[in-house]
C-alpha cells in the first residue's frame, strides 16, 4: 500500500456508498481521517463510449451526497465536464508508483502529509497492497460460489469483468453474467448481475412464467372441475402432460388438453379435448356427435314425415331396425332405413321387412304383405319354333 505507507493515513480499498437514487457505488480508495473518497481512472476501463458520462454522474452523485471526493484520471481521458472539479492524471499505464505519486499530489494539496519512499518501502508496500487486495476484492471472504454453490452449473461467462468467475466475486456483486438454465426442456440464456441470483434467487425467466402460469392454472377451494360439474368430471380420464393432475386441479375454463372417455355404455371411446372446449361449446364425444349429425340429417322436415303422408303405411310400422326408438314421426318416406312391418288387415299375420322407399313407392302401393299381396311371378311369353 504505497499511499498509506507514504501518507501514514488509514486507506480503505474498494470502499462501497449507497447513493440516493443510486445502487451502490464502489470507490477505489477512502481515507477515513480526512474523509476523502478517490477514484482512480486506467485508460482500458474508462476509455469507452459511455464511460465519461458514467464518470460524470458518479462525481454529481457524490457531490449531491456531501462527500468529498477526487478522481484521478489516465492521461489522455478527456477530463469531467463540471466547473468545480479539479482535473488530476496518471500514468499513462498502470505503473503503481506514478499513481501513487497522483494520489500524494492530491493529499499534498490538501496539506496532509507525504513523504518518498525509499525502494525497500516501495517493495514491501506492493507486496502487502497485493495481498490486500486479493482478500478484499480478487477472493472475498465469502464468494457468490459458496453463498449458492447451484449456481456453478448456470453461470456462463462474466460480461463486466472477463474471465472473472463466482470464486472471485462476492454474492453482492453487480457484475453482469450470463446464465444458462439447466432444465432439460429449458435451455434458456440470459444476463443478469450476480447478485440478483446469489442473494435475490431469482432464476431462469422462462421457467419462472410456466410456474406461473401453471400456478394461475390451479383453482382455488371449491372453484375446480371436480366441484362445479361433478358429471364431466367423471368422464376424465387423464390431463396431458400431467399425468398426477385429478379433476380437482383443473379450473372449468382452463385450456388444459386432456382425454375423456365417452359415459354412453354404448360407445365408451376416448378421445382428446381441451376442457374450455368441453365447459364453453358444451361438445362431448366426437363419434357420438358424429352418430346425432347423420341421424339429424335423415330426420324428416315438419309435416314431411311418414305419418304425414302415408298415414295407412305408418300404421303398419313395428320398428325402425337398428334404432328402436324411432317412429313413423321420424322417418321420411324416401328414406333407405330397414323396417320391420304388420299387416293392418284383421286375420292376416303378415310380417316382413322393407324400407319406407319401398313401401311408398308407386303412390304408395310399394312392397305390401306379402300374405295379402304376394308379389305376380313373371309371365315369360311362349317359345315358338319354327
Amino acid at each position: 500500500m504505497l499511499v498509506e505507507a507514504a501518507s501514514g493515513l488509514a486507506v480503505e480499498l474498494d470502499h462501497r456508498v449507497r447513493l440516493p437514487g443510486r445502487t451502490e457505488d464502489r470507490f477505489d480508495l477512502f481515507l477515513p481521517g480526512p474523509d476523502l473518497l478517490i477514484d482512480l481512472d486506467p485508460a482500458w476501463t474508462h476509455n469507452q463510449p459511455d464511460g465519461l458520462k458514467r464518470d460524470t454522474a458518479k462525481a454529481q452523485a457524490a457531490r449531491a451526497a456531501g462527500l468529498v471526493f477526487v478522481r484521478i484520471r489516465a492521461r489522455g481521458l478527456p477530463a469531467i465536464p463540471l466547473p468545480w472539479t479539479t482535473h488530476f492524471e496518471a500514468g499513462p499505464g498502470l505503473d503503481p508508483e506514478d499513481w501513487a505519486r497522483a494520489v500524494g499530489s492530491v493529499l499534498r494539496g490538501r496539506g496532509l502529509p507525504w513523504k518518498e519512499l525509499a525502494p525497500p518501502e516501495v517493495a514491501t508496500a506492493l507486496m502487502k497492497g497485493s495481498q490486500l487486495w486479493q482478500q478484499a476484492v480478487a477472493a472475498p471472504a465469502t464468494s457468490a460460489l459458496a453463498a449458492a454453490p447451484h449456481l456453478e452449473a448456470e453461470f456462463v461467462a462474466n460480461l463486466t469483468n472477463p474471465g472473472v468467475g463466482l470464486a472471485r466475486m462476492a454474492p453482492g456483486c453487480n457484475d453482469l453474467c450470463t446464465w444458462k438454465c439447466q432444465e432439460v426442456d429449458c435451455g434458456h440464456e440470459w444476463d443478469v448481475p450476480v447478485y440478483t441470483r446469489a442473494l435475490a434467487g431469482r432464476g431462469c425467466r422462462k421457467c419462472g412464467y410456466k410456474r406461473m402460469a401453471t400456478k394461475k392454472r390451479r383453482p382455488t377451494p371449491g372453484t375446480s372441475l371436480g366441484d362445479v360439474n361433478r358429471e364431466m368430471a367423471s368422464e376424465l380420464v387423464e390431463v396431458i402432460g400431467h399425468p398426477d393432475w385429478t379433476a380437482f386441479d383443473l379450473l372449468p375454463n382452463a385450456n388444459q388438453d386432456c382425454l375423456w372417455k365417452c359415459p354412453d355404455p354404448r360407445c365408451g371411446e376416448v378421445y382428446p379435448a381441451p376442457l374450455n372446449r368441453r365447459t364453453g361449446q358444451s361438445s362431448g364425444c366426437p363419434t357420438c356427435a358424429r352418430k346425432r349429425s347423420t341421424a339429424g340429417r335423415i330426420r324428416p322436415k315438419p309435416g314431411q314425415a311418414l305419418v304425414d303422408r302415408h298415414e295407412v303405411i305408418a300404421s303398419e310400422l313395428v320398428e325402425v331396425i337398428g334404432e328402436p326408438t324411432w317412429m313413423a314421426a321420424d322417418l321420411r318416406p324416401s328414406s333407405t332405413l330397414p323396417c320391420r312391418w304388420r299387416c293392418r288387415k284383421p286375420g292376416c299375420h303378415g310380417r316382413w321387412e322393407a324400407t319406407p322407399d319401398q313401401r311408398t313407392r308407386r303412390g304408395g302401393t310399394g312392397k305390401q304383405c306379402p300374405v295379402c299381396k304376394p308379389p305376380r311371378r313373371s309371365r315369360s311369353r311362349p317359345t315358338t319354333t319354327a
